[in-house]
């Protein structure tokens, strides 16, 4: 699934893309994919590909944020983050994962 959802996320072109695993650090999700968008339209792409692309396998739990500079989108064993830049920068949300294995 992860393989799949990071073909999607690349569609979008998302800068600062990084993706953690937190295999033995979360009972609640296994990935973590955080990005940064140029544009709000960016992150609708995302949930639209996201919703095509892995409908025939995979439920999207959750959807929150859409217009507020951080968008959560809740893939059950997968978690992503699409902020705008001075979100991601104000929240330092990347501080979080400091020393979780980095896939990407």
């Amino acid at each position: 699934m992860l393989e799949k959802t990071l073909n999607v996320v690349e569609k979008v072109k998302l800068e600062d893309l990084k993706v953690f695993d937190l295999e033995n650090d979360n009972p609640f999700f296994r990935y973590v994919i955080i990005g940064t968008s140029k544009t709000g339209r960016q992150g609708d792409a995302l949930v639209g590909y996201l919703k095509e692309d892995l409908k025939d396998n995979y439920e999207i739990r959750g959807i929150e944020g859409k217009k507020t500079g951080w968008l959560l989108i809740d893939l059950g064993d997968i978690i992503i983050h699409v902020f705008d830049k001075e979100m991601r920068e104000y929240y330092s949300f990347d501080d979080r994962f400091i020393g979780k294995k980095v896939i990407k």
